[in-house]
């Protein structure tokens, strides 16, 4: 593809050997925006040592790479990518599981169904040995059948015995080297240790979400359709609408597109006579550069600001009532600049203190909405009423994990004192009755 890294010339051949990319395979029709480095870098450490021939392998005193863990937020690519790896091999269909589904009420069946994947490899791969065709199995939702062992609060134990049947296939006495395992997760800190190290799932890539030419390129191929068939206005800019959709991942971008579409229909449909259409008025249905702005009001990204809830915190805006109110806000405003413009700069904290009901809030809001981070969160001990202790210590660590994620991030953390009251109480109760997990919540702030 242009502008990409990946660059494969000449094919390797040899005896019964295959090749090991398929033919009819182009990279621009892949429909993967966003992810070329990513893309690049497992073709050299997963399948760069399968274009060789074996003895050349040998003579190097390697074996092939077995596994790939893709790991990110919901809908930035993870399963696009697994499916269009499955395509580009020629290799034996791959076989697509759904974690859950290898799970199974009866004693022992579980692990049989693990088996059953395996089957056929092995029974290749004693056939043929080296010149065993490469057979692909891609686990998404990979955390829910390989969950860390001893953590399970099951009496059977069946999570552990999967997770021990799994790591024997990959890497047991009799190895396949014929295999390639690819398993797609929202959570990695989930996964069992020893499916992570070398020998097993050893290529571990985070897809992450796109950056403003990653997210250009998503927006070209979803709206490829809509030009080819001369259905977008020349008004729509593509790149200004990469730069205003900060951290929407690569679903959320097609929700955009789709939204967008639903305002030209709308123009075309009469509200009095919702069965006709006009098919002369269809020939000039056009999305237009306002509805993919619209569709941005819409469609809002899960990594982005919460508008709705800094909107309550300043109700009836900021009144000036003292010199230092402007001062806090210009102070916040270099504060802000500093972390976007400076690489050196990698934690701001600001502490706003004062009486009760003097803006505090207010300012804090203010400076966060003005500071066009593209993840701005608040967290409140009101926001968490009714919830667990476990649920408010996820809930808040959740918000700092999420932050990690975004380029910049600004978290607002409103009376933070009754907030470390609160968890400094929890942090007491959990001391006697289990685990310090409102702990991790001050290690986060």
């Amino acid at each position: 593809a242009e502008g990409s890294q990946l660059n494969l010339v000449g094919s390797a051949k040899g005896g019964e050997r295959t090749t090991l990319i398929n033919p009819d395979w182009n990279f621009e029709q892949m429909g993967i925006g966003g992810l070329d480095s990513e893309f690049t870098d497992i073709f050299r450490r997963a399948f760069a040592s399968r274009v060789f021939p074996p003895d050349l392998v040998k003579k190097l005193g390697i074996m092939h790479v077995k596994g790939i863990l893709l790991y990110g937020p919901p809908g930035t690519g993870k399963t696009l990518m697994a499916r269009q790896i499955g395509k580009m091999l020629n290799a034996v269909e791959p076989k697509i599981v759904n974690g859950p589904e290898i799970l199974d009420k009866y004693v022992g069946q579980s692990e049989q169904n693990i088996r059953n994947l395996f089957m056929d490899a092995e029974a290749e791969q004693a056939a043929k040995g080296d010149f065993s065709q490469l057979h692909i199995i891609i686990f998404d939702e990979f955390d829910a059948i390989c969950k860390q062992r001893g953590n399970s609060a099951s009496s059977s134990g069946v999570g552990d015995t999967v997770v021990n049947q799994l790591l024997s296939k990959i890497d047991g006495v009799d190895q396949l080297n014929n295999i390639l395992l690819i398993g797609m997760t929202n959570r990695r800190d989930l996964i069992d240790e020893a499916l992570l190290r070398p020998g097993r799932l050893e290529v571990q890539m985070e897809i992450n979400l796109p950056d403003e030419h990653g997210r250009f390129q998503i927006l070209q191929i979803h709206t490829a359709n809509m030009k080819a068939n001369d259905m977008m206005d020349t008004t729509v800019d593509l790149a200004e609408l990469a730069a205003m959709s900060k951290n929407y991942s690569g679903a959320e971008i097609a929700g955009l597109v789709k939204s967008a579409s639903s305002f030209a229909f709308n123009r075309h449909i009469d509200p009095n006579n919702l069965g006709k259409i006009d098919e002369a008025a269809l020939k000039n249905l056009k999305i237009t550069m306002d509805d993919f702005v619209g569709a941005l009001d819409e469609v809002k990204p899960a990594f982005g600001v919460t508008e709705d809830v800094f909107a309550e915190c300043v109700r009836n805006g900021v009144v000036e009532w003292c010199p230092q109110v402007q001062r806090i806000l210009d102070d916040g405003k270099l504060l802000v600049d500093q972390v976007k413009n400076s690489p050196r700069t990698p934690l701001v904290s600001v502490l706003l203190e004062g009486p009760p009901g003097v803006g505090k809030t207010a300012l804090a809001a203010t400076m966060a909405i003005s500071s066009d981070y593209p993840f701005v969160k608040l967290i409140a001990p009101e926001l968490y009423v009714g919830m667990s202790e476990s649920a408010k210590c996820n809930a808040i660590t959740k918000v700092f994990d999420d932050a990690y994620k975004s380029p910049i991030a600004c978290i607002v953390i409103d009376n933070i004192e009754r907030l470390l009251g609160m968890l400094g109480y929890m942090c007491i109760h959990w001391w006697y009755c289990g685990p310090l997990h409102p702990q991790l919540c001050l290690s986060d702030m």
